[in-house]
């Protein structure tokens, strides 16, 4: 006897979710999604925007899959649906308000189980998927780096996809096609260039954490984002992030090799995020605003923060009296947060861990010798400034962060004497799904405990981190290290700061980041004698400070060691920064004109009425033509710097008459 079909819905405004017998569908005002169940999983067939484009065909395979753990029809499975459930989540923490699905199925035949959630969001065109598996048996497969098995062993006697774990998957509707991926690059302590667009043309196996999918006439289509480490750093199985083959296409990443499986125990992967646009415009704004209602973000975590590393010397400096003037000196620059460095704590810092020393307890007690034992009187001196404090600190990685808990109450402890509410944390190497669980652990934690009070600045600059879209419920990044006084390492330039931040900004939200502000003061021109840039200081300090207006400045030097003159100029230009930051964050921050590349007009559009451009030392050109959305009738204010914005014979025309010079207008009406 066959049962009857049920119905079952659920809804948060318009986000909803329905079941009729083996049809589930999810969606918003934006767009619908169908699923069948009928082979006991997940198997999309539609995908389709509420204008009527429709971007998925359907298909028969399972939506998602496990490395090594046969998918339904290969060899002897039998999947079943056994639970689908909703819940509404209005007052989400560490994500905006969604409606989550949960769908239960499992295979009787391995004693697998898969859990599929879905979050599928109110007002936005996106939804995520996260996925997690509990099985009693290993995967089935060769799981070595050695070619002989991995490569040449698996490959004759698996199919391709049993050899990849699948996030999501969809077979693509007439006339789409990938259009290109985006792949980032941290490490910053040896990249320059954080991203890298490859185009797709007829390749199966792709590299990236962003896959756009476009119809070529119309430009509609899709993206997906991976929230998860970056390309370079995945320990996954597969070499490759998407995969598109025979008209589908696969988002590979779990986040957890094989070789990590844990027997009987639930193991969730990452997030994939699909968000749906119909042109250009809607693909690069419906992505930051993704962002920005994915990873909320409160007022006091917008910050000028000075962190007296940059200076070359800070360890040989610190002490009481020394973090003294240096919170006073920061205070005249204009900043919000005095950040005390590696060199407060009773360890030998970060040194200690690289040399895989094991961290004795005592390791984050306050250096009686530098400091006292305590921050008492750097607490009273603060306050005495207005300057809020922030600590670095480095979790031991080479233990896998197992002993977070003990960490997360010493540095919770802090937070309760002192007032620190905010933590760089460093020298992260998540080399284990273990690892990564574990810090995550900490970090919500201390979020927790402390009523989100703490915020976390975390450090991509080496190592194998999070990258752009990892963990920023809980924090935003430091991007990069760039010394103006240090031979042998990556030097700070205008140009390639500048560049970094305009190649990050059209796919990472501008608000995450923290953007250096060396002084020219601690300059050493032997530094850059090998450089092919011309001297850092043939750009104003100005221009150095006004590449992080639209981002979250960090002042990289001890500002006590500096002249009052560079404070001076320092100041004037971070209170121009606290006048705006509100708007600028509470819009969307793009890229504006060419390239940076020591030759251009370029710059950035914050769509809440901000403009700030930027023309290079090498640039011959003094005007360019815009392309933004505006009206001929418009009123322009010059906020700073030297330029001109207006309507010429129907172009949009902006006008820097000097090299190496910035502006930063705000318009009305555009």
């Amino acid at each position: 006897m066959e049962k009857s079909p049920r119905v079952e819905s659920a809804s948060l405004e318009d986000a909803y979710m329905r079941r009729d017998g083996d049809c589930l569908e999810f969606g918003n005002r934006f767009y619908r999604r169908l699923v069948d169940l009928s082979g006991g999983y997940p198997a999309t067939i539609s995908l389709a925007h509420a204008s009527g484009i429709e971007y998925a065909a359907p298909k028969n395979g399972c939506d998602c899959g496990f490395v090594g753990l046969n998918r339904p029809g290969y060899n002897t499975t039998d999947y079943r649906i056994v639970e689908i459930s909703a819940e509404s989540c209005p007052h989400a923490v560490y994500d905006a308000p969604h409606l989550l699905i949960r769908l239960h199925f499992t295979d009787r035949i391995q004693k697998v189980e898969f859990l599929r959630e879905i979050f599928v969001y109110p007002g936005l065109p996106a939804h995520s998927v996260r996925n997690s598996v509990r099985s009693r048996v290993l995967p089935n497969l060769y799981w070595t780096h050695r070619g002989e098995l991995s490569g040449s062993g698996n490959t004759p006697r698996y199919p391709e996809f049993h050899l990849e774990s699948t996030g999501d998957s969809l077979r693509l509707a007439d006339g789409f096609q990938p259009d290109r991926t985006v792949e980032f690059l941290a490490r910053t302590d040896y990249n320059e260039c954080p991203v890298i667009e490859h185009r797709v043309g007829g390749q199966s196996l792709l590299r990236g954490n962003l896959l756009y999918v476009k119809e070529d006439s119309s430009g509609a289509g899709f993206c997906i984002l991976q929230e998860a480490m970056l390309s370079a750093e995945k320990r996954d199985f597969e070499q490759h992030d998407f995969r598109y083959r025979d008209g589908e296409l696969f988002s590979c990443t779990w986040g957890i090799s094989p070789s990590e499986f844990k027997l009987n125990d639930w193991m969730a992967g990452c997030r994939h995020t699909l968000i749906v646009f119909r042109d250009r415009n809607e693909a690069a704004r419906n992505l930051q605003e993704y962002l920005k209602q994915r990873f909320p973000v409160s007022s006091h975590e917008h910050t000028v923060t000075v962190n007296p590393w940059g200076c070359g010397r800070f360890p040989q400096l610190v002490s009481g009296e020394f973090l003294q003037r240096e919170i006073k000196a920061a205070a005249e620059c204009g900043a919000d947060i005095y950040q005390v460095d590696d060199s407060w704590q009773k360890g030998d810092g970060l040194a200690s861990l690289m040399n895989n020393h094991f961290l004795l307890p005592d390791f984050w007690d306050i250096s009686p010798e530098r400091l006292g034992g305590g921050f008492d009187s750097l607490c009273k001196c603060a306050r005495r400034n207005g300057i809020d404090l922030a600590l670095w600190t480095a979790p031991s990685a080479n233990i896998a962060f197992h002993d977070w808990r003990e960490l997360a109450d010493k540095l919770l402890s802090y937070h309760r004497l002192y007032g620190f509410r905010t933590f760089k944390i460093d020298g992260v190497q998540l080399r284990s799904h273990e690892a990564e669980c574990n810090l995550e652990k900490m970090l919500k934690t201390m979020r927790e405990k402390s009523g989100n009070a703490i915020y976390f600045n975390l450090d991509v600059t080496n190592g194998q981190r999070s990258g752009y879209f990892r963990f920023l419920e809980y924090g935003g990044i430091f991007l990069e290290n760039r010394y103006v006084n240090c031979d042998g390492t990556i030097s700070y330039h205008p140009e390639k700061t500048l560049r970094s931040l305009w190649l990050l900004s059209a796919y990472v939200r501008t608000a995450s980041l923290q953007i250096e502000i060396p002084a020219p003061d601690d300059l050493l021109p032997a530094a850059y004698e090998s450089s092919v840039r011309c001297q850092p200081d043939t750009y104003s300090l100005e221009y150095w400070a006004a590449i992080a207006l639209f981002a979250n400045p960090l002042l990289w030097f001890a500002p006590s060691t500096v002249s009052p003159e560079t404070r001076e100029t320092v100041r004037r230009m971070m209170e121009l920064h606290r006048s705006i930051r509100d708007e600028v964050f509470a819009g969307h921050v793009f890229p504006l004109g060419t390239e940076p590349n020591g030759k251009a007009i370029t710059g950035f559009y914050a769509d809440r009425g901000y403009l700030l451009s930027f023309r290079e030392n090498g640039c011959e050109e003094e005007r360019i033509e815009l392309d933004l959305p505006w009206k001929n009738r418009f009123r322009v204010e010059l906020l700073a710097g030297t330029g001109t914005l207006e309507s010429i014979s129907g172009k949009l025309m902006l006008s820097l008459p000097r090299r190496g010079s910035y502006v930063l207008f705000k318009l009305y009406g555009l």
